[in-house]
């Protein structure tokens, strides 16, 4: 439904009722009003419909044959319930009568007996089923054996025309699609049809099969699926059988009516029309005021391979009497709001129920509809998204203590994404304080969560999240590296090697016969680096080769590898790109630790540590080069761009202090006489 329908909609269902229009039938509890447009009569054979896609509340039966229409002055229609579900809707086709725009679609009936069943013969309905396995998809006999045993049905919906890009019924490749279409032939003559398709495709006039498309292939770029055939003026069923077993669900019916020179794909007005409808409010027998609310999907967004959908809600009152009306939204994943209209964000697909609560002098009332939050399929090649930050701003309000654990990593990366770090930190805080989680949601908000919390001075909080995220699975990789993240922390944030040594060792002793995760290497890894932050070179070299590794292909291009990441590292630099740099330096360490220990390393993590002004970082790793390899080529620099950052903290005693070592214990270097002269400077 468009957003113009929708508020045409609303607007009418707002009307006050001075009082409940005449009901048809007593033994149907609940009512729908629906509205069309004025509608020009086809004058063809068959009924003229509408359809309208609405929301039941679950009250229909499971079936749908309790449904009735009725026009306002309670005269039955035929109708026909195309589809029940997803959640709680229905979407159903009715038969119009000329001069009416107002009907009534009635259920809640449990024994409702037979109804007049609607015989369609407009437009064209599409009906798509999961693919099943069967004798073959070559025949026109084998295609119909596939659908007699297809029976679980994706969708069924009238379009526009013979025509599929995609499935709009889901995610699905592998599907049977029958288009049923009425084709209102503007003259006698002979008539052309053309089909191509992904796989196999039947096209029959009127029952009688024009064109055998069958077997697997890929669609046709030509008109060489052709076949003529004499039609007289007026109403022919038009079917289109399509089976896809491989590729995207490809398909497309096209004709040359007589008098046209080309063939082209069938278009809309070629087929007998149809009318969509407007749901309205929903009411209930005998009762003086209703609530109600129509769920209306208002966009998507999309981030890392993920998407998120945003939802319209919008609470319904008619009716006399109750005074003022209290409402409270539950959106069924936790969350809740009490204002008349909002806008939700579901960060989890799935089946929720939204229960509005009316609350009034005259009692309280609820409205329930299940929804099924999903991509809509229907719409995906309109690529239109909203903005990350618009979905981020209506998640940033939520109560993350009563989000569900699945749905507070999404939490975190949105906001994460989006710049919203204070409500990042929020939901990552109300994750760890859960006692248990799936060990794919601890290994994705702990990382970003941590990170932002060394970001902001608060290292203690980060090791100890860590360390109850290594409680909340018992999954030994998950463990592991929450555990080697502490580690990190603490040596590099806190300069405590002691308990950086302490979490090391837990890993190893704790998992690392238990799972080959990467964090197991990286423990080994951290061990080296307490040693080398310690001044123990022998031991640090020790554990740097306990954790080498051993593929011949690195042994083979090792100088070209060191190389190419010290290579990578300076443009970086130069570019000032440091997030890039920061990447090339973990993959040299992580490929060659002990590369740690011979200085050039460290000069390209000072430099870069220099220009993202994090000075204290810079003389950390500028110092802790020279205690564990004093005699490095490299730490004479090291201690200058060390001298300089003490400058610009304002530490001018340890500035000097610095210069005068360079001076002292490096007199060989160069780069003592450029210290001395620092020194001699004011």
């Amino acid at each position: 439904m468009s957003v113009c329908t929708l508020v045409a909609a609303i607007a009418a269902a707002e009307a006050p009722l001075q009082a409940q229009e005449a009901w048809w039938n007593q033994a149907w509890a609940y009512r729908r009003v629906v509205t069309t447009g004025q509608f020009k009569p086809t004058n063809l054979p068959g009924e003229d419909i509408a359809v309208v896609t609405m929301p039941t509340g679950g009250l229909v039966l499971p079936d749908g044959s309790d449904i009735r229409v009725t026009t306002h002055d309670r005269r039955e229609l035929p109708c026909r319930a195309l589809m029940l579900g997803p959640g709680d809707q229905v979407r159903l086709a009715f038969a119009l009568r000329q001069g009416i725009t107002k009907y009534f679609v009635y259920y809640g009936n449990p024994k409702p007996g037979p109804a007049k069943e609607l015989e369609i013969q407009r437009g064209v309905l599409q009906e798509t089923w999961e693919f099943v396995e069967g004798p073959g998809i070559k025949t026109l006999e084998q295609i119909k054996r596939v659908f007699a045993g297809s029976n679980k049905l994706l969708g069924r919906d009238m379009r526009d025309r013979i025509f599929m890009g995609h499935n709009p019924f889901g995610w699905q490749n592998k599907i049977a699609t029958v288009f049923t279409g009425w084709l209102n032939c503007p003259a006698d003559g002979e008539y052309i049809f053309c089909s191509s398709s992904q796989d196999a495709s039947f096209l029959l006039i009127d029952d009688k099969l024009v064109l055998d498309n069958g077997g697997h292939h890929q669609p046709q770029y030509d008109v060489s699926k052709r076949a003529a055939t004499e039609l007289k003026a007026g109403l022919h069923k038009i079917t289109f059988y399509h089976v896809c077993v491989m590729g995207e669900p490809v398909a497309v019916a096209a004709w040359r009516p007589p008098g046209r020179p080309d063939i082209i794909p069938i278009p809309p007005g070629a087929y007998a029309p149809t009318e969509r409808a407007a749901p309205g409010m929903m009411e209930k027998f005998g009762q003086t005021i209703n609530i109600d609310f129509l769920p209306f999907h208002g966009g998507e967004t999309f981030m890392a391979d993920r998407y998120y959908q945003r939802y319209v809600f919008e609470a319904l009152a008619a009716g006399q009497g109750g005074g003022k009306i209290a409402w409270t939204w539950d959106f069924g994943d936790g969350q809740t709001s009490s204002a008349a209209k909002v806008e939700h964000v579901y960060l989890q697909n799935g089946k929720y129920a939204v229960t509005l609560t009316g609350k009034t002098s005259a009692g309280e009332m609820k409205r329930v509809n299940q929804i099924l939050v999903s991509r809509p399929w229907n719409e995906v090649t309109l690529n239109k998204l909203d903005i990350l930050k618009q979905h981020a701003e209506i998640v940033a309000a939520y109560d993350f203590k009563t989000l569900d654990v699945g749905a507070l990593p999404e939490a975190v990366q949105l906001l994460r994404r989006a710049g919203s770090i204070d409500a990042m930190m929020s939901a990552g805080a109300a994750f760890v304080a859960r006692d248990k989680a799936p060990p794919e949601a601890v290994a994705e908000v702990l990382p970003s969560y941590c990170e932002a919390l060394v970001a902001r001075g608060k290292a203690d909080q980060a090791i100890e999240a860590l360390l109850k995220a290594s409680t909340m699975t018992q999954n030994p990789a998950v463990c592991a590296e929450a555990l080697t993240q502490a580690g990190a922390i603490a040596l590099e944030s806190k300069n405590d090697p002691k308990k950086a040594m302490e979490l090391y060792q837990r890993v190893l002793k704790q998992y690392a016969a238990m799972t080959t995760h990467k964090s197991i290497r990286e423990a080994r890894i951290g061990v080296g680096d307490v040693y080398r932050y310690t001044g123990d070179y022998e031991q640090a070299s020790k554990a740097y080769e306990g954790a080498r590794i051993r593929s011949e292909d690195v042994m083979k291009k090792a100088a070209v590898l060191r190389g190419d990441f010290a290579r990578q590292a300076e443009e970086f630099i130069r570019r000032r790109e440091f997030d890039f740099t920061k990447e090339a330096l973990e993959r040299w360490e992580d490929t060659f630790p002990m590369d740690k220990l011979d200085g050039y390393w460290s000069l390209l993590r000072v430099k870069m540590l220099v220009g993202l002004g994090n000075h204290e970082a810079a003389i950390r790793e500028a110092e802790v080069l020279e205690r564990v390899n004093s005699g490095s080529n490299y730490t004479p620099e090291l201690l200058l761009l060390a001298a300089e950052s003490y400058r610009k903290l304002g530490q001018a005693d340890r500035a000097r202090t610095t210069l005068q070592r360079i001076v002292e214990k490096y007199r060989e270097s160069k780069l003592a006489e450029e210290a001395a002269k620092r020194l001699k400077e004011k």
